[in-house]
């Protein structure tokens, strides 16, 4: 045998191998996909603040609590992405960003999908009990707040789920708190809160952007059911209301530090609140107001830890 027909018989049996681990590589992808990732890591790092805001370089550094309440977190903030996905499955069809979701092409199935959401939420409740019975409670009350509350309760029937929904980003960061230390402390409380309003103010923000999709799905969202005035007033009360506990909470860690921190925060603050008064009347604003939203939320909790740490 030639050594082309060598190198032929050689590929053609490598061939099938490289096919199955494309798949298999490619099948990993949509689920990793699935769990919308760029969530998760934001709760992660909203978790981690909390914890690292507890410890404050006080004691040694309480590395298994801490890995605990990351894997926690990770697991059960990727659980509740999966089981919105399968609750939400007939508006991603109708929705052209979501269309192209693993449920509504058919890439996962709903089966796999609600083993996927189960084993997860275990995982992560099981990881939770691990670092102990306050967390625990902290963050079964994030996956209820998010998934029951928002995403099967209030979602279809009023503007206001998001609100009602918003806790999962508080008792998120409390729950890495108290995972570290307890009682709460007041920066923890008002740093907690902070980040509950942000979440609907960032998704109230996505739904300006969004709104013709939302119309598809018929999602009583606020830029679909209030008018431009009532949008206008509820943003700008909710923007003042984050950039007020940013403040208070940088002030409440106290320090030179913290004072001096909160004087570019309030600004930032106050550009956000603009921009969210002006967003319902100039809706172009919107995918740039998101982006600065985001940042804003991680700019916060870095500020926040530099201060403490």
């Amino acid at each position: 045998m030639g050594a082309g027909t060598e190198a032929s018989a050689l590929r053609a049996e490598l061939s099938p191998a490289r096919d199955r681990a494309g798949h298999n590589a490619r099948g990993i992808g949509v689920y990793f996909t699935f769990v919308k990732p760029h969530i998760d890591v934001t709760f992660v790092l909203v978790g981690l603040t909390g914890a690292l805001l507890a410890w404050r370089g006080s004691e040694p550094f309480p590395l298994t609590s801490t890995l605990l309440l990351v894997g926690a977190v990770a697991l059960l903030s990727a659980g509740a992405e999966s089981w919105t996905n399968i609750l939400d499955r007939d508006l991603d069809a109708v929705m052209r960003r979501t269309s192209a979701r693993p449920l509504v092409t058919g890439q996962i199935t709903v089966g796999r999908a609600t083993v996927l959401a189960s084993s997860l939420t275990v995982g992560g409740l099981g990881l939770s009990l691990a670092v102990g019975p306050v967390p625990l409670l902290f963050l079964l009350f994030a996956l209820i707040s998010n998934v029951v509350v928002y995403s099967l309760l209030t979602k279809r029937a009023t503007p206001w789920s998001v609100v009602l929904g918003s806790a999962v980003g508080s008792l998120t960061l409390w729950a890495g708190y108290t995972a570290i230390r307890e009682p709460v402390s007041g920066a923890a409380w008002l740093l907690g809160g902070m980040v509950g309003v942000w979440v609907f103010v960032h998704i109230w923000v996505i739904a300006i952007r969004y709104r013709s999709d939302y119309a598809l799905g018929r999602v009583p969202t606020a830029p679909l059911t209030w008018t431009r005035g009532q949008l206008t007033f509820a943003l700008a009360a909710s923007a003042l209301a984050m950039g007020a506990l940013a403040v208070g909470a940088l002030l409440a860690l106290g320090g030179p530090a913290g004072r001096w921190a909160a004087i570019p925060v309030g600004t930032l603050s106050g550009l956000i609140l603009l921009g969210a008064a002006l967003a319902p009347w100039r809706p172009g604003l919107a995918a740039p107001l998101i982006r600065v939203v985001t940042i804003y939320l991680v700019l916060v909790l870095g500020v926040a830890l530099t201060c403490a740490l």
